[in-house]
C-alpha cells in the first residue's frame, strides 16, 4: 500500500514538473514577445504558477493519458488458467521448431509462468519511487521551515510596533478605505525597525516612524493608498502562497521567476490604484523617492507587500508614475479566457506520468490448449506459426479478446453474488445486494427483484437501492409495491431508488400515496419526486403538505407545485409567503413567479423588508420583473441593505421599471458608498433607452 502511494505521489510530481514547465515557459514567452498591462501580466503568471498544480491533479484524477504519457508501473498481463492448457514445464529449456535461428542452432525459450508480467512501458521500482518522494519531501520541508523561520523573525522584528494615534493620518485612511468599498479600515501601526511601509496580513499597514514626520500630506495620502491597495487585493496572502509554492515545489525553478513577476505586477497595480484615488502620480513618485533615501538596511528577508522592498523597481516605478503612460494590451477578460483554454488544453494534450496502469486479464487467441506439449525429456516441441512470432505465453492479441475475458471474469463474480442473495445469513444477503448495485450488471436485476420480498428489512432496503443504481425499468412495478412496506427505512430507500429513474417512467399513483406517509423523510422525498411526475393529479396531496409540521416538507411541496405548473395551485401557495421558515417563503416566491400568479403589492413590499436577505433579494427581483412602481421607494432604501447581493438586486429591479422615479433612484445610487452599487447603477443607466 505504501509503495503504491509513493508511486502515485511520484507520478503527480513528475506530471506537475512537465505541466508547470509548459505553462510557465509559455507565460515567459508571451511576456517576451509583447508588452502587457500589469493586470494582464499578473493574471498570466498566477495562472501559470497555479495551473501546473491544477492540471496535474485533474489529469491524474480523471486518468487522462495523452500521447507520450509514461507509466511508472506497467500493467500486469495475466493469463487465466481457463484459456491456456496447464503446462508442466521441464527443468531443461525447450527447443522450438520453426524459430528464426540459423540452421543447426537450437533456439531455447525460457520457462514462463502463467502469471508472467510483460513490461511495455518504462518501469521505476517502488523502492526508487519511495526514495524519490522522500527526497523531495525532505528538501521541501527544509525550505518550508526556512520560510516559516524567516516569517517568525519578521514578527519578532515588528513586535514593538505601536498603534498610530487618532489624527489626520487615520482620517485619511478611513476615507480611502470607504472609497475602496472596505467594510472596516485596516489597523495602522508604526515602528522604527523598518524603512519602508508594508502591508501585513489582511488588515494592517505598518509604516516607519519617519513617515509620520518627514512626509507631507499628499505623500502620506499616496503612501496609505498604495498600501491599502495591497490589502484590498490580498497581495500579502498571494505573496505568501507564491513563496510557499516556490519552496515546496522546488523541483520547478521557474516558480521563482513567476513569484518575482507577480510581486512586480502587484507594485505597478497598487501604484495605479493609488493614483486613481489621489488624482496624480506626482505625490506618489515623490514619496517613493523619499522612502528610497530612508532605505539603508537589508530587506526584511521574506516577500512582503512593501512600498519599496523591491529597490530595483524604484526608478522604473517613479518614471512610470511621472510619465503616466500605459502599455497597450489585450483586455484582462481576454487573457483570463485564454488562460482557461490553455489550462484545459494542458490537461487534455500535455503528456504526464501515471503511477500505474490498470491490471489486464488477457490471453493470446492463437494459443489453444494442446499447442504446447511437454514431452518431459527436453525434446523438440512443435509450435504454431503465431507462437514462433511471439514466444510469450501471456501476450495481447486484440482488444476484443480483452473484452471477452473481462466479461467472462465479471460473469463469475456476478453469478456468485446473485447466488449469495439466497444466503442463510441476512448480512451476507445485504452485502451481496449492495455489491450488485455497485457493479451495475443488468443480469442481477431478476435476483434483486426477488429479494425485495426478503424477510429482513435491511436486505429489502439494500436491494431497492441496488435496483435504483441499475435503473432498469423492470424494477419499477415491484419498487412501487414496496412503498407500502411496513419498514420506514425500506420506504425511504425505495424513494431514493426511484429518484434515479427518468421522470416519465415514475409510478405516479404510488408516489402520490407516499405524500401522505407518516414519516417526515418519506413525505419530503415523495414531494420532490412528485414535482418530476408532471402529473397534476398530485396537486391536492401537495397542497395539503403546505401545512405540514416539517419546514423541509413544506418547502418541497411548494417547489413541486411550481414544477407542476398548475395555475390553480397559486391560491394555496399564497399563505406560504408568510411562512415562519425563511426557506419556505423564498421558495413560495419562486413558485409564484413560475406560476405567473399575482401577488398583492402590500405582500410584496412586506417581503422586501423580510428579515432574511435571500427573501428580500428574491422579492426585489420579482418587483423588478413585474415593474411594480409602488416598490420604487422600498427599492431605493434597499440600496443601503447590509447585504451586497440585495443591493445589487435592488439596482437590477430599478433598471427594469420604466418610471422616472426609478431613473432617479439609479442616479442617486451613483453616490452610494458601495463601489459595486455605483458600478451597477452606472451600467444600468447605460443600458436604459
Amino acid at each position: 500500500m505504501t509503495g503504491n502511494l509513493s508511486s502515485i505521489a511520484l507520478a503527480w510530481l513528475l506530471t506537475y514538473a512537465i505541466h508547470s514547465t509548459v505553462l510557465l515557459s509559455l507565460a515567459w514567452l508571451l511576456m517576451r514577445v509583447r508588452r502587457w498591462t500589469p493586470a494582464a501580466s499578473e493574471l498570466l503568471w498566477k495562472s501559470a504558477m497555479l495551473g501546473g498544480i491544477l492540471t496535474a491533479s485533474v489529469q491524474l484524477r480523471l486518468d487522462v493519458r495523452p500521447a507520450g504519457t509514461v507509466i511508472l508501473q506497467p500493467p500486469a498481463v495475466v493469463t487465466p488458467a481457463a484459456s491456456v492448457a496447464p503446462i508442466d514445464w521441464p527443468e531443461k529449456p525447450t527447443r522450438v521448431q520453426g524459430s528464426s535461428a540459423a540452421p543447426g542452432t537450437k533456439a531455447f525459450v525460457p520457462p514462463v509462468s502463467q502469471s508472467s508480467v510483460e513490461t511495455s512501458a518504462p518501469f521505476i521500482s517502488m523502492s526508487r519511487s519511495s526514495v524519490a518522494v522522500l527526497a523531495w519531501g525532505v528538501v521541501a520541508l527544509v525550505l518550508g521551515l526556512g520560510y516559516v523561520a524567516r516569517r517568525l523573525i519578521l514578527v519578532g522584528r515588528l513586535g514593538d510596533r505601536r498603534q498610530v494615534p487618532e489624527g489626520r493620518l487615520l482620517d485619511m485612511l478611513n476615507e480611502l478605505a470607504g472609497d475602496a468599498g472596505l467594510r472596516t479600515a485596516p489597523r495602522l501601526t508604526s515602528t522604527d525597525r523598518i524603512s519602508s511601509p508594508i502591508a501585513l496580513g489582511v488588515g494592517e499597514i505598518c509604516v516607519p516612524e519617519t513617515a509620520l514626520t518627514d512626509l507631507d500630506v499628499e505623500q502620506q495620502r499616496s503612501l496609505l493608498a498604495h498600501e491599502l491597495a495591497h490589502l484590498a487585493r490580498r497581495d500579502p496572502v498571494w505573496l505568501g502562497v507564491a513563496s510557499l509554492i516556490e519552496r515546496v515545489f522546488w523541483i520547478q525553478p521557474l516558480n521563482r521567476v513567476a513569484s518575482r513577476q507577480i510581486a512586480t505586477s502587484a507594485e505597478f497595480l497598487c501604484d495605479d490604484w493609488a493614483v486613481r484615488r489621489t488624482g496624480s502620480g506626482v505625490p506618489l513618485a515623490r514619496c517613493l523617492a523619499q522612502v528610497a533615501e530612508w532605505i539603508q538596511a537589508s530587506p526584511l528577508g521574506v516577500p512582503v507587500a512593501g512600498m519599496a522592498e523591491e529597490r530595483s523597481l524604484l526608478v522604473t516605478r517613479v518614471t512610470r508614475l511621472l510619465e503616466g503612460g500605459k502599455p497597450t494590451s489585450r483586455s484582462r477578460r481576454g487573457v483570463a479566457i485564454g488562460a482557461v483554454a490553455v489550462i484545459i488544453a494542458t490537461i487534455v494534450v500535455a503528456p504526464g506520468v501515471t503511477g500505474k496502469a490498470s491490471s489486464l486479464l488477457l490471453a493470446d487467441e492463437s494459443q489453444k490448449p494442446g499447442q504446447y506439449d511437454n514431452n518431459g525429456g527436453g525434446e523438440e516441441t512443435k509450435a504454431s506459426p503465431s507462437a514462433s512470432q511471439s514466444p510469450s505465453v501471456a501476450s495481447v492479441t486484440s482488444r476484443e479478446a480483452t473484452a471477452t475475458q473481462a466479461i467472462s471474469a465479471d460473469t463469475g463474480v456476478v453469478n456468485a453474488l446473485i447466488a449469495r442473495l439466497q444466503d442463510e445469513n441476512a448480512d451476507v444477503r445485504r452485502a451481496a445486494a449492495h455489491s450488485l448495485g455497485q457493479l451495475q450488471d443488468p443480469r442481477a436485476v431478476p435476483g434483486l427483484i426477488a429479494v425485495l420480498k426478503d424477510s429482513d428489512p435491511k436486505v429489502r432496503a439494500s436491494a431497492a437501492e441496488a435496483l435504483g443504481e441499475l435503473e432498469d425499468p423492470r424494477a419499477l412495478p415491484p419498487l412501487a409495491d414496496l412503498l407500502n412496506d411496513g419498514s420506514t427505512d425500506v420506504r425511504r430507500s425505495v424513494l431514493d431508488a426511484l429518484s434515479h429513474f427518468e421522470d416519465g417512467l415514475l409510478p405516479s399513483a404510488a408516489i402520490i400515496r407516499a405524500l401522505g406517509d407518516a414519516d417526515t423523510d418519506v413525505r419530503h422525498n415523495a414531494a420532490h419526486l412528485a414535482g418530476k411526475l408532471r402529473d397534476r393529479s398530485a396537486t391536492p396531496a401537495l397542497v395539503k403538505l403546505i401545512g405540514d409540521p416539517s419546514s423541509d416538507v413544506r418547502q418541497a411541496a411548494v417547489e413541486a407545485l411550481g414544477e407542476l405548473k398548475e395555475p390553480a395551485a397559486a391560491a394555496a401557495v399564497l399563505p406560504a409567503l408568510t411562512d415562519a421558515n425563511a426557506d419556505v417563503r423564498q421558495q413560495a416566491l419562486n413558485t409564484m413567479e413560475e406560476l405567473k400568479a399575482p401577488i398583492s403589492e402590500s405582500t410584496l413590499l412586506g417581503l422586501m423588508r423580510d428579515p432574511d436577505s435571500d427573501v428580500r433579494q428574491q422579492a426585489a427581483h420579482l418587483a423588478g420583473e413585474r415593474s411594480v412602481i409602488g416598490a420604487i421607494p422600498t427599492l431605493r432604501r434597499m440600496l443601503d441593505d447590509p447585504r451586497s447581493d440585495v443591493r445589487e438586486s435592488a439596482i437590477d429591479a430599478l433598471s427594469n421599471i420604466a418610471d422616472p422615479a426609478a431613473l432617479d433612484g439609479l442616479r442617486a445610487a451613483l453616490t452610494s458608498k458601495d463601489a459595486k452599487v455605483r458600478r451597477a447603477a452606472a451600467e444600468a443607466l447605460g443600458e436604459r433607452r
